[in-house]
């Protein structure tokens, strides 16, 4: 399926920006810097009101996600995502959840969600975990390894407002695909508009646990300042 890029015109500048890397890449913070640093020849635009953000939040109901120390991966990624939206609704931009309760959701509808309303760009948040070994730790973006240019750019827009809001956390990159090489994740295939799933941070690791807890505020605003900037400069 070829994903339709955005009617505000996200496709056409992103495909003049950015040198697809390899399918399976994990960005360093330099070359994130990068490809930000690319963005800033391009005039941005006034805040774009007609431009609609879909947040997800992973998980939800009876599908927990990830669970440490009985913290559950569904409840910080609604948490956050709520706050996310907040912080996008006082920048002018118009936010669709896929979901704002606790409710069970497949992965699929909540793409075909994003699809539905035509949304600009559709951010999926999520805890990673790594099982036994809580040293761990980072925080990360997936992305469809097939539109690496758009995505790749959504996705290392918010990983770097993230390194600049809070330094202290560890920033592991984009990468494309999945963890296992095969395919691509649900949400990222489905959507038909630049998308990512942003992992923030490690549930099983009590440094990012840490973290988060005490940025919460600066990792909401950094992530809502990353898609705005992505939203302003690729779609007037």
């Amino acid at each position: 399926m070829i994903k339709k890029r955005i009617k505000y015109g996200c496709g056409c500048a992103v495909l003049m920006v950015l040198v697809i890397g390899s399918l399976h890449i994990i960005k360093s913070k330099i070359e994130i810097k990068s490809v930000i640093d690319q963005t800033e020849s391009a005039s941005l635009n006034p805040v774009v009101y007609q431009t609609v953000v879909c947040l997800d939040a992973g998980h939800g109901g009876d599908d927990v996600g990830a669970e440490y120390n009985g913290r559950y991966e569904k409840d910080d990624d609604l948490t956050i995502t709520l706050a996310v939206k907040k912080e996008l609704e006082s920048l002018g931009v118009e936010v669709i959840l896929t979901r704002s309760q606790d409710i069970s959701m497949d992965n699929a509808p909540r793409a075909e969600y994003a699809n539905l309303y035509d949304a600009a760009v559709l951010v999926s948040i999520h805890r990673n975990y790594y099982e036994g070994y809580e040293a761990v730790n980072g925080i990360e973006a997936w992305i469809n390894s097939q539109f690496l240019q758009e995505d790749e750019l959504l996705a290392a827009a918010i990983l770097e407002a993230i390194e600049e809001a809070v330094p202290k956390s560890t920033i592991r990159g984009v990468k494309g695909g999945t963890m296992d090489g095969e395919g691509n994740y649900t949400i990222n295939r489905v959507a038909q508009m630049p998308s990512c799933i942003l992992e923030l941070g490690f549930i099983s690791s009590d440094y990012d646990n840490t973290l988060l807890d005490t940025y919460f505020s600066d990792y909401a605003a950094a992530i809502a300042q990353g898609i705005y900037t992505y939203i302003q400069t690729f779609c007037t």
